[in-house]
Parts: C-alpha cells; structure tokens; sequence
C-alpha cells in the first residue's frame, strides 16, 4: 500500500532534542517497513520556514495525496500534522470522503479513519485542541519577549544593514557594522544633496561596494526603507510604533530629517540615461527663462524654448565650455605652497570659537550626567519598593527622552565645528582642482554639473556668449586669487614663514577694505540675491575631491 511522510521541525529547539528532520524520516520510515508500506513521497518543512512555507507544504502534500489517490498518512504526531482548526477540517473531510484512508500518529500509537472508534475521535479531537492552546501559548510568550526587548531598548529582530548582531541567545545586541556603517552613513549625505534619484543612488553605492546581505545591488524599494529607517538615529520602529533605542547612533538627526523631507516631496529627481552638464545652470538674458538642452548627433545644444524670445539660438556645449573652462583657472591659487598656507590658515582661524563650544560640550556633558544620575537613583527607588512601578515607567520615560535630546544637541555642535573647520579647506582644494576634476574622464556629467553648481550661482546667456556668476565664497576666492597669484607667481620655493607673512598682509587689507566700503549687497525686491544652499557644501565639495 502507498503512503506519504509528513515531517516537521517549528523551532531550533526541537531540531537539537531530538526531533529533527532526519529523525523523524527515520521513525516514519521503520514504521513504514513495519506495516509494508510504500513511501511515494516525503514533504518536509524545517525550523526556518515561515508560518506561510510551512501552510503551503500542507496544502502541497493534501493535493498530492488527493490526485494520486494515496489512502495512507504517516506523522509522528497530532501536532506535526495540525495546529489549526481549520487544517484539522481539511484532514478530516479527506478522511470522511474514503473509509480506506488513514492518517498514523506513530508516536501517538494513533490511527485515525472514517470508521475509527469514538474513543480514539476523542483523542483526535483532544490533540487538536491541545495543539491550538500550544500555539496559542507559544504566540503570546513571543509577544511578551518582544515588548520586554523593546522596553529595554533593542530590536526584536534583525537589524538593518549598517548593524550586525553580537551576544549570546536572550542578550543579543546590535553593534555598528564598521566593514558597511561607511556606506550606509555616505548613501544618507549622498541622496540629502537632492540630486539623486534612488536609481542613481543606488547604482552609485554599488559601485562604492554596498550590497545586500544576498550579496546582490540594493534595489529601489528595499534602499528607500533603508533611508525612511528611524533605527539609524537610535529609534526602532516594531508593528507601527516607534521607541528609544539602545543602539549606537550612525547620523545625526538633522541629516536623516533632511532625507526624510526629500523622500516626501512630490517632484523627486528621476533617472535620466542622458544628463547634460548645463542642465538648470543656464539662464537666458533676453527672456530669464531656463536654457533648454537636447541632443542632436551625439553633441548636446542649449537654446531658450520661451515663445517670442529675441533670442532663440542655438549653442553647443562645447561653446559653452570654452568660455566657462579658464574661468575656472582664474579661482584657483596656482602656488602650492600658499595654498597649503590658506587651508592650514582657514582650517586654524576656527580655534577663536574652540574655547565657546568647549565651553557648551562641558556644560551639556554636566546636565547629562545629572539626568543620568537621577535615572540610576530612581531605578534604585524601584528596587527598593520605595516608588510603584508605574511612577518608575513614567519618570524613566523621561530621563530617556531628555537623554536623547542631550545627545542630540551635542551630536550638532560637534558636527558644526566639523562643517566649519573643513568648508573652507575644501573650497581652496577645490578651487585648484576644478579644471582638472571636470576634464578627468572618469567624472560623469553629474558630478561635472555638481561642480559648476557649487562654483557658479548663475550663468546668463545672450546669444552665444555666456556671462558667469560665482557663488559667494568663489566670487571673494577669484578676486583674490588673481592678486595672490600676480604677487606669487615669480617667486619659486617660496618659504613657508615667507607666505605666512604676506598672507598676514592680505588679512588686514581684506579687513581695512570691508570696513571702508559700504554694503552693496542687501536684498531688495528689485535686486534680491542668490539663495546660496551651505548645508551640503562641505559634503559635497569633499564628495568631488574623494575621488
């Protein structure tokens, strides 16, 4: 007679007592020998299916023995083959349609058919019942554990790339990824400068060496929850709520709520297979309507699109490039060895503002250690009986929150002094590689309308000839540039103390000027100035300069 297995494992605890895979095919097997039957077929489901994996296998095993007409189940027991009432009535309308069939519970010495006697009914009924309690049990214990983790601060499950689990079973933790944490935090400063869609982004970061834990490119859906992932600023998100986290902060607050914005907003960059330098840099004198860009045998044109525009010619990229190219020359300092003096100088003219900001770290760090002074004293209380529990929830409650608040604050002056230091060094840097960065081959055209877009805050077009504008802190860069330049030019080797010097001189001339001469530069309806965007620069003129 013909009959099918049926073995099953629901937890690793099972599998390392005894009740493994293997030696539950063993057991079916020898009994099936016993009463000479013969195994069709054996359908399995480990420790490590999912709920669903492990339904589809019943339903799987209930479809083949209907279809082959197979009239014998072996199982080790009720609760291998069921745990649900609403399995338990499939199997017993299989059973009903055909006295021949049989379902054996071998451990059980159980054997269930139409015709069985009602004893033996009572039993399967009982098992049944006694199955559901289990799981029923098993459900709710679950429930509590993870309400208990997630009071202590960590994660029910696994946490998201960026993080790696460490700790034995019942004290898991989850630490900072060192070897993907880089990458992760470079993804959130990349997509936070707006120009990238989550195509671009992703295949940027796969080439920079982030991969799934399959090994595979990040895709779409999977990268956007990545940056919509509260856990990377210490929060964890579990079923819908949100609470403190324990973990290890991988980006500061401000960051990861400037990518939350973007990711909200209704006109997100998209993929463009074509991306033309120009692209939203160029502004049409005639009509101040955008130059439109499009491709005509494999060369790209600008022209204004604005009906009844004076000026509706057509310009090629490479006409534009000729004219923007030696302006780029004219902001940088050809020296070496004094623009290694300028960066020191810009990277050193921040300690005037060291001793404030120690200052404010050393007070915050003070107010911190007396909220967690009051956090351990009143978790003492708690142990001693001298508060309820409830007091003890609520006031803990807090001191999490304002401890958060507190690192929070302090996570953004120690940011700010790091902006502040780098920016001006990376200007000067690359200021003197500009040029060389747009003509590298290896640059794509989005990062060569990066460049512009960070040294330009506007190009005006009339006709062909193009008139640029510099943004603010290249604008106060090229006018000096051509002084320092001039005045450094027939000088070889010069000497560090020597540059030191003279820079010392520019300093108090640049003071003396801004001092003598009025402002000209304050917004008014008819002459509004340039928004310039500073919260990027840093990370972006680094971007360009990492390569």
């Amino acid at each position: 007679m013909k009959a099918v297995i049926l073995a099953r494992v629901s937890s690793r605890e099972q599998e390392e007592t005894g009740y493994s895979l293997p030696a539950q095919e063993k057991l079916l097997k020898d009994y099936a020998a016993r009463k000479q039957f013969q195994i069709v077929k054996v359908f399995s489901a480990s420790e490590s299916a999912s709920g669903a994996k492990q339904r589809k296998v019943f339903c799987d095993m209930m479809k083949f023995v209907e279809k082959k007409g197979i009239p014998h189940l072996l199982c080790e027991k009720v609760d291998r083959m069921t745990r649900n009432l609403k399995d338990a009535v499939i199997v017993n309308d299989w059973l009903e349609s055909n006295p021949e069939r049989q379902i054996h519970f071998v451990k059980q010495n159980l054997i269930i058919h139409k015709n069985a006697k009602s004893d033996e009914k009572f039993r399967w009924d009982i098992e049944i019942v006694l199955a559901k309690k289990y799981i029923s049990n098993l459900s709710e214990e679950v429930k509590k554990g993870q309400k208990e983790k997630l009071a202590q601060g960590w994660l029910p499950q696994k946490p998201p790339l960026g993080y790696k689990t460490i700790g034995e079973k019942g004290h898991k933790i989850h630490v900072i990824d060192d070897g993907v944490a880089p990458l992760i935090r470079e993804a959130f400063e990349l997509y936070a400068t707006g120009q990238r869609s989550l195509k671009t982004l992703g295949e940027a970061m796969f080439e920079k060496g982030l991969r799934s834990r399959s090994g595979r490119m990040i895709p779409k859906s999977r990268l956007a929850d990545i940056l919509n992932d509260p856990f990377y600023i210490r929060k964890n998100r579990f079923n819908g709520q949100i609470t403190p986290g324990e973990q290890e902060r991988l980006i500061s607050d401000d960051l990861f709520n400037n990518v939350q914005e973007i990711l909200r907003r209704k006109h997100n960059p998209k993929y463009r297979k074509h991306c033309p330098v120009f692209k939203g840099l160029v502004v049409c004198e005639g009509c101040n309507g955008r130059v439109t860009w499009e491709t005509q045998k494999g060369h790209w044109y600008g022209h204004c699109n604005t009906r009844n525009c004076p000026s509706r010619l057509y310009v090629r990229q490479e006409k534009f490039e000729e004219q923007v190219l030696p302006l780029l020359d004219r902001i940088a300092i050809k020296n070496s060895s004094l623009a290694e003096v300028i960066q020191r100088g810009m990277r050193e003219s921040y300690m005037d503002q060291v001793a404030y900001r120690e200052s404010s770290l050393e007070q915050i760090e003070e107010h911190r250690m007396r909220v967690q002074k009051r956090k351990d004293t009143m978790y003492e209380d708690r142990l001693e009986g001298r508060i309820s529990l409830e007091r003890w929830q609520l006031e803990d409650k807090k001191a999490d929150a304002l401890l958060a608040e507190i690192d929070e604050q302090r996570g953004k002056i120690r940011k700010a002094e790091t902006d502040y230091r780098d920016l001006g060094a990376n200007v000067v840097e690359l200021a003197r590689k500009s040029r060389r960065i747009y003509e590298s081959k290896k640059r794509k055209p989005q990062e060569r309308h990066l460049l512009f877009s960070l040294v330009f805050s506007s190009l005006s077009l009339n006709a062909d000839r193009l008139t640029p504008t510099y943004s603010p802190a290249f604008a106060t860069l090229e006018e000096f540039a051509q002084i320092w330049n001039k005045k450094f030019e027939p000088i070889q080797n010069t000497a560090i103390s020597g540059a030191v010097y003279e820079l010392e001189a520019f300093d108090k001339a640049i003071k003396a000027k801004e001092s003598s001469e009025p402002r000209k530069d304050f917004r008014t309806s008819k002459n509004p100035r340039h928004s310039v965007r500073f919260s990027h620069s840093a990370e972006e003129s680094g971007a360009l300069l990492r390569r």
